[in-house]
């Protein structure tokens, strides 16, 4: 996406889900990794962004789903290159419970 709304004082997020119907049951996984590449930002070059991984792990239907922290980056607007965050605690609840599989929100703040 690209950092045209990053001005707003709100944080911007966006969700993802995975398929882990391929890792058979009873398998361990020892490290889950969401990568995403950044482009530099060409008119907020000096921005400080907190970049986080929440797993969404109660959907709600009257107010905001229920998280759970994973990971958080902190860069600079400017910045360029691979944000690696460790969901390797989401993947795990999912395995156990397929059925719990309600996906990972990642999140976009700053603080200027």
């Amino acid at each position: 996406e690209r950092d045209c709304t990053l001005g707003h004082q709100e944080p911007q997020w966006k969700e993802f889900r995975f398929d882990l119907t391929q890792i058979p049951a009873g398998e361990a996984v020892t490290a889950a990794e969401f990568r995403i590449y950044k482009l530099p930002s060409t008119h907020l070059l000096n921005w400080t962004l907190h970049v986080s991984m929440f797993e969404v792990v109660l959907e709600q239907s009257n107010r905001e789903s229920d998280l759970f922290f994973l990971d958080l980056q902190t860069l600079r607007s400017g910045d360029e290159g691979w944000l690696v965050l460790d969901v390797t605690a989401a993947s795990d609840r999912w395995l156990l419970n397929r059925n719990k599989d309600l996906g990972l929100r990642l999140y976009v703040e700053t603080d200027d």
